[in-house]
Parts: structure tokens; C-alpha cells; sequence
């Protein structure tokens, strides 16, 4: 093996955040990691991205190392894995230096294109961007080995497409990843652990490795096909890390840094990605909320949230892993936002196509409340723009509460939908003030203009019928 200090070896050197279970923060290696992993509570990365990426890198080297899951039936000895599965680490230890002359973790001397080493963490403004808090100065500015490593992580999940010939990575245009999230490091791999016919090998072995054209996709090669040809510098400098915030004696300022080419393949079925039923498939994407109009996130959350509910496959069992869900959001080259939620799929005692027409009927309701509010004060602009005004703040509070919503049926519904009703009542006022009968009346009826997500019975579309005529 060869874990000479210069190489930074990952398997030895302390780069993953984690906390433990007795509450402290540390950082360790893969070799901890996965020796710890019932000891260790969650990877505690504060930026969504790192987190599904290491859990995802940790997955792959357990498919590696072990193969497929053991029998159903076959608990796990102790509280973590056996380190005898491991071995495997110790006999390709060279692939795991981050620097050095050797071979390099994620890396190929084939890179062209001399670029900042910031130019691996979306959240570093790089070239002339513009909109960002954080200031930074392309190639005076560095990485330490640990945020370089997790840059890499990244590539094969987050990369999209831009001049002057990026490609976005196997997935296409980032989508929504959704990862059974559990109690424990080992909970949350086990929980992600699951048969696969064809594993193949994994970039690290191979960083120029790819599917085969016309056939299905390798585990392996899915989960860690890069997008991206890197070769880091050797670090110049000490100084603080422009990524963590950490003192460090080796900061990384440039690499070669260029595209690794068309990578989009349809024969990948990614398994933390939600696709439809349509054909073309097509994957949940995280939308723009910087695009003009409305409020955009009422689309693409029910859409996932009812399509989770209809496929089944996160659970829900008798005690369901909540699934963490990280969204990142672009527009082309542009990275506009990242965002996470936490959320179970808990057992109903309604049908699931039940379930999940009603999440798309919650949907449905809340576009048409503007349209209800304009309808009362006689003016698109004003119904609309209220509207837009209040339901990012209702709608992340009963998105936030999706589980229950599932498992609750129309009982659940009708509390979110009172989650509008104190807005409700401040756009009255805004909308209709004065103390004459017709303002008053107008505040009461735009404060009762509420979604409607409860099953729609038979008798109940009769009386409907009855009620407004013949449709």
C-alpha cells in the first residue's frame, strides 16, 4: 500500500465530516468510516451536495468491496461491517492519493485547460460571476486537499453544461435525488444496499472508464462515471481554505480542469432519481426560482412527492427510513440554489394512487388561488401577485410536513389547508379595507378562499352537480 504524507491517501487522511453518536464533530478517513459507521450518526457536511456525494462514493466502494448485500435474513455482525470485507481497500490503496506522482483519486494527466481549483465547489464564485456573498480570487486563492477531494465527489452528480464545451454528467441537468436517510451511518448504507445484476468497475480504478454504447449501465460506472478530466497541482501555499474556512499547510490554487464529453445515457437507471412514467422518461428536476412569474416550487415538489407515493420505492415497510431529498437548481452553466428536505412515506390505509391524487389535487387548488382572489377584487394582477407573496412561506411549511399529510388522508389536508387562513386574512385587509358592508363581506370571503385536497366522493361530485347545474 502506499500512504505516503505527500499523497494525502483518503483511505488514511481525516477529510469526511461526521458526527458521532455521542454528539461530537469529527473528520475521519474511508477506512474509519466504514469501520465506525454504526458509531457515527450522519455525515455532517453542512452543504446538501457533500452529503449525498460521500454517501453515494461510500455506497460504491461497499458494492466494490463486498458485492451485493447478504441474503435477506442476514443481520450484519455488531454494529458496523466486518473489516474483512475490506481488504480489498489495502490491496488498491494507490488509488485513493489525492496527490502525488502515482496514481490519483478521481484524476487524469490527460486534462487540458489551466483552471482555478476553485472551479470544483459550485458555491465559489469563479470568473465574472457576479451575484454571491462569498469573495474569493481565481488561482490566488485555494482549496484544501479535503475540499478538493470533495469537489471530485461532486462531479459525477453535479456537473452541468456551458461553454465553452462542458457537459452536464450522466444524469443530464442535475435532478432531484432522493436517498433513504437513516439513524445511523450503517442504517443509511444498508438502507441504500440493494441487489443489483450488473455492478461492473468504478472510476477510481479506471477515471477514463465508460458504458458500454447500446447496453445497460453498470452500477459502478453510473454512480461514478465522471464529467470532468481534473489533475490537481501540487500546493503552493498555506493559508486558509477558501471551501471550509480550515487553516491549512497545503491549499491547492489551479488545476487542468476541462469536459470529459457527451456522458447522457438513457440505459441508466440511477437509483436515487425519480423518474415518470412517460416515454420519454424523464427525471424530477429542482425548478428556478429566480425565473420571473410565480412561485415555482408548487410544481416539481407535488409532482415528486406524488410520483414517490405511487411507485412505492422508498418504503414505506412497517418502519419507513425517512429519505433525505436535495434539489439543485440551474439554468444552464448557472448555479442558482441548493436545497434539502427531509421527508417519510409512511403506510396509509388509502390506496396509493388515492394518496397521490390528492397531493396533485393540493397542487392543483393552490395554482388556482389566485385566480379566486382576482375573481373577488376584480383585478388578475393583484389576485395573482398576493398570492405569490404568501405561498412560499405556507407551502414550506406544509411541505415540511409531508409525511403526515400522506398517512393523515383528508383529515391532514384540511389542517394544511388552514395553514393559509391567516395570510388569507392580511390579504383581505390589503385587498379590501373600509368599514362598509360590501369591504367587510369581501375581507370574509378572500379569508375563507382555501385549497381543497380531500377525496372527492361520488355523492360528493353529485352534489356538485346538483348545486351548479349540469357540467
Amino acid at each position: 500500500m502506499n500512504d505516503k504524507p505527500g499523497n494525502y491517501n483518503l483511505l488514511v487522511e481525516e477529510w469526511i465530516p461526521v458526527l458521532m453518536t455521542d454528539g461530537k464533530y469529527r473528520r475521519v478517513g474511508i477506512r474509519e468510516a466504514l469501520a465506525q459507521a454504526g458509531r457515527i450518526r450522519q455525515l455532517a457536511s453542512s452543504n446538501p451536495m457533500d452529503r449525498v456525494a460521500v454517501l453515494r462514493f461510500l455506497l460504491a466502494l461497499l458494492y466494490w468491496c463486498r458485492g451485493n448485500p447478504p441474503d435477506e435474513g442476514s443481520a450484519i455482525p455488531g454494529d458496523s461491517f466486518p473489516s474483512d470485507w475490506f481488504t480489498k481497500l489495502d490491496d488498491h490503496a494507490d488509488c485513493f492519493n489525492l496527490l502525488g506522482e502515482g496514481k490519483r483519486f478521481y484524476q487524469n494527466r490527460a486534462a487540458q485547460r489551466n483552471r482555478a481549483a476553485t472551479d470544483l465547489i459550485q458555491e465559489i464564485p469563479t470568473g465574472n460571476n457576479f451575484w454571491h456573498f462569498r469573495h474569493s480570487i481565481d488561482k490566488q486563492d485555494g482549496l484544501c486537499p479535503a475540499c478538493c477531494a470533495m469537489g471530485l465527489l461532486r462531479l459525477p452528480l453535479f456537473s452541468v453544461s456551458g461553454l465553452p464545451d462542458l457537459k452536464s454528467g450522466i444524469n443530464g441537468p442535475p435532478p432531484v435525488y432522493v436517498v433513504p436517510w437513516g439513524m445511523s451511518l450503517l442504517e443509511t448504507l444498508t438502507a441504500n444496499w440493494s441487489p443489483s445484476r450488473l455492478l461492473g468497475e468504478p472510476a477510481w480504478t479506471q477515471p477514463d472508464i465508460r458504458p458500454t454504447p447500446g447496453q445497460d449501465v453498470p452500477l459502478l460506472i453510473g454512480l461514478t462515471l465522471l464529467s470532468r478530466r481534473v489533475w490537481l497541482h501540487d500546493p503552493k501555499s498555506s493559508g486558509t481554505c477558501v471551501g471550509c474556512g480550515a487553516v491549512s499547510t497545503a491549499l491547492v490554487q489551479t488545476c487542468m480542469f476541462q469536459s470529459s464529453g457527451e456522458q447522457k445515457n438513457d440505459r441508466w437507471n440511477d437509483p436515487h432519481v425519480v423518474y415518470s412514467s412517460t416515454t420519454p422518461r424523464r427525471a424530477s428536476k429542482a425548478a428556478d426560482l429566480t425565473a420571473a412569474g410565480k412561485f415555482r416550487m408548487d410544481r416539481p415538489w407535488p409532482d415528486l412527492l406524488a410520483r414517490l407515493v405511487e411507485i412505492g420505492k422508498f418504503g414505506p415497510g412497517d418502519k419507513p427510513t425517512p429519505l433525505l431529498v436535495v434539489g439543485f437548481a440551474t439554468d444552464q452553466a448557472k448555479n442558482i440554489d441548493v436545497w434539502e428536505r427531509v421527508v417519510g412515506v409512511p403506510s396509509s390505509k388509502l390506496p396509493r394512487d388515492t394518496v397521490a391524487s390528492m397531493v396533485l389535487q393540493w397542487q392543483k387548488e393552490g395554482g388556482g388561488l389566485g385566480r379566486r382572489v382576482a375573481g373577488l377584487v376584480r383585478s388578475k394582477v393583484k389576485g395573482t401577485a398576493t398570492i405569490a407573496a404568501i405561498r412560499p412561506y405556507v407551502e414550506g411549511r406544509v411541505s415540511s410536513k409531508a409525511g403526515e399529510l400522506i398517512a393523515g388522508g383528508d383529515a391532514a389536508w384540511e389542517e394544511a389547508a388552514r395553514e393559509y387562513r391567516p395570510m388569507m386574512e392580511m390579504i383581505g385587509q390589503s385587498l379590501s379595507p373600509g368599514f362598509t358592508v360590501e369591504a367587510v363581506q369581501r375581507r370574509k370571503q378572500i379569508a375563507n378562499v382555501l385549497p381543497d385536497a380531500r377525496t372527492r366522493t361520488e355523492a360528493a361530485r353529485k352534489t356538485d352537480r346538483k348545486k351548479g347545474g349540469e357540467k
